[in-house]
């Protein structure tokens, strides 16, 4: 036998970031462990232990780096340009949809309500500073720096909000999925101070994105 067959190879990163992903999505933030995300991970608790303090660190790190994932993917919007104001509620629209689609937030909103909203509207969390940068960089972007763009921010975070984190029924019907869309599309226009959206307004370009992108690894 050969003597490195017995060798370890530890998971990468991104491994255990997808891993502690899927366990949130089969048991909720309450339930998930260090042993659930260590299984699917295919490694042990001591590894896990070696770089994250605490199962909520990784969890912590691994919905962070997922929102940010989403948040990338969502201004890569195919098709035409529209407007700029138009492209700021199209890249909206689309992450709320990814975010609403996506397991995890299925298992959260489902189990975890209040904590799934919190971590998003409270002002101290991670997940709050991530979304308001990026909607102050990509969304509100084109207004001045201060009271004007952070009311406008505001009010973007707090209409996409129910959209993003409210998952649609099983089975997901193309229609409903189109309409939610088409009035968050409409919603934002109003918080953006836009016109009445144009013909490329409603989110049309996204056609092949009939399942949520899995996390990268």
């Amino acid at each position: 036998m050969n003597g490195f067959s017995s060798l370890y190879a530890p998971p990468g990163m991104g491994t255990v970031y997808r891993a502690a992903l899927d366990a949130l999505a089969q048991y909720g933030p309450r339930r998930t462990g260090v042993t659930h995300i260590a299984r699917l991970a295919d490694t042990n608790r001591p590894f896990i232990y070696r770089n994250w303090p605490s199962a909520q660190a990784l969890v912590r790190a691994a919905t962070l780096r997922e929102l940010e994932r989403v948040l990338d993917v969502a201004r890569d919007a195919p098709g035409p340009l529209p407007p700029p104001r138009c492209h700021a509620v199209r890249v909206v629209v689309r992450a709320a949809r990814i975010l609403r689609e996506h397991p995890v937030v299925a298992t959260m909103a489902r189990t975890e309500p209040a904590l799934t909203h919190t971590a998003v509207l409270r002002l101290s969390t991670v997940w709050h500073d991530t979304a308001w940068h990026w909607l102050s960089k990509h969304v509100t972007g084109h207004l001045p720096p201060g009271a004007a763009q952070d009311t406008a921010t505001l009010a973007v975070l707090t209409t996409a909000l129910p959209y993003a984190l409210t998952p649609p029924g099983l089975p997901a019907v193309p229609a409903e999925r189109a309409a939610v869309d088409e009035r968050l599309s409409t919603a934002l226009h109003l918080c953006l101070e836009a016109s009445v959206p144009c013909p490329d307004c409603p989110d049309r370009t996204d056609r092949t994105d009939r399942e949520f992108p899995g996390p990268s690894t």
